[in-house]
């Protein structure tokens, strides 16, 4: 068990050692490649750049038997460097980045093509505050020196991991992938039940756009059940150090029960196993989720989130600090995942289900009697 701890950690850390925003992917989705074929684990990308992993079944995918899918995004909230002004580059916000990150003096890092990152500063908003622009100040090289368009991240640690606490520039959503990669390596050498797809999608943060190009593309069979794989900003009920969540929904959308019933029973069998495993359930309103994504589409979802502490690196009084989530809580999700791949034949055998099931003859007899 330790060995597979600490290959998930250096899944996670190779991940982090990849600054990545919308549409500019690539260290982290060659990492991603690297990890499959070093694992073993049969991989291809569809037309959008979304990177599909298979780890086949001891039996085919079928109506009682579907595939199941653990889905998780490559990309991170920052900047897209688009134009220069003056000395200066003009960058627009790519996601969710926090409010404070549009004031003057924060350390950034301009990713060049060819992914050496150079030192830079915010020197402070930029235009009509709607567009969500800021000036980007190169040090020590000249704006005309980089290629443009660019990424351009915040400058926090790639990974540490400090008593009990991963902090990281891009928990959200490297915890995913790397749960993700490190559960696939295990199920490649001891095949799940059914087929299992582990999927890595692009372009997240500007609105679900791998994961609803492939959705939409149908590139997984419709009966695959969906399982979203996020970082999300704590709340009652799903706390950092609770252990993962099993989540039913997210602000747009509630789940399907039925891929939700996988995770169900496989949140009872680790119980049995070990009494004092942590997971949490709970509604996660706090942002959408590519489990939406799929739904709309057909698809019977569901989710995974780690609880996150400086949620898109927004820290008290508009601080930028790098995300946090708990170890354990991380190391929990990709045992929830190994064992959410095994149960699918058990999904409609949970506890809850029997009870609701089993109406004791009593009250049988007493409702018909007259």
């Amino acid at each position: 068990m330790q060995a597979n701890q600490n290959r998930a950690l250096d899944i996670l850390a190779r991940l982090g050692s990849h600054p990545a925003t919308a549409f500019y992917e690539t260290g982290v989705a060659g990492e991603v490649k690297a990890i499959l074929d070093e694992t073993h684990v049969e991989w291809s990308t569809d037309g959008y750049g979304n990177i599909v992993a298979l780890v086949p079944g001891r039996e085919p995918a079928s109506e009682e038997l579907p595939a199941v899918a653990f889905v998780a995004h490559m990309d991170h909230p920052g900047f897209e460097a688009v134009s220069r002004e003056g000395g200066y580059l003009v960058g627009k916000a790519a996601g969710g980045v926090p409010a404070g990150s549009f004031a003057a003096g924060i350390a950034l890092q301009v990713v060049t093509g060819s992914g050496e990152r150079w030192a830079a500063v915010t020197a402070g908003p930029h235009g009509d505050p709607a567009d969500r622009e800021v000036l980007i100040q190169l040090e020590g090289h000249q704006t005309a020196e980089i290629d443009l368009p660019c990424s351009v991240v915040f400058d926090l640690v790639d990974f540490t991991l400090d008593e009990g606490v991963i902090r990281m520039r891009a928990l959200d959503d490297l915890a995913g992938c790397a749960s993700t990669l490190s559960a696939l390596a295990e199920l490649v050498q001891e095949p799940p039940p059914g087929t299992v797809y582990g999927v890595f999608t692009r372009a997240e943060e500007v609105g679900l756009v791998g994961a609803r190009l492939m959705a939409e593309a149908g590139t997984l069979p419709r009966e695959t059940l969906v399982v979203s794989l996020e970082s999300s900003r704590t709340l009652p009920g799903a706390e950092i150090g609770g252990g993962p969540v099993i989540r039913v929904g997210d602000a747009g959308s509630t789940f399907n029960a039925e891929a939700e019933s996988v995770l169900i029973k496989a949140r009872e069998t680790l119980l049995e196993r070990s009494p004092d495993f942590r997971v949490q359930r709970q509604l996660m309103s706090g942002g959408v989720c590519e489990a939406s994504a799929f739904g709309v589409h057909g698809y019977r979802c569901t989710g995974i989130a780690f609880p996150l502490g400086n949620y898109h690196n927004g820290a008290p009084e508009d601080r930028i600090e790098a995300e946090y989530i708990d170890c354990a809580d991380f190391l929990g999700g990709v045992d929830l995942i190994l064992e959410a791949a095994r149960s699918v034949p058990y999904r409609g055998d949970t506890a809850f289900q029997r009870r609701l099931r089993d109406l004791p003859a009593e009250f049988r007899e007493r409702m018909t009697a007259g």
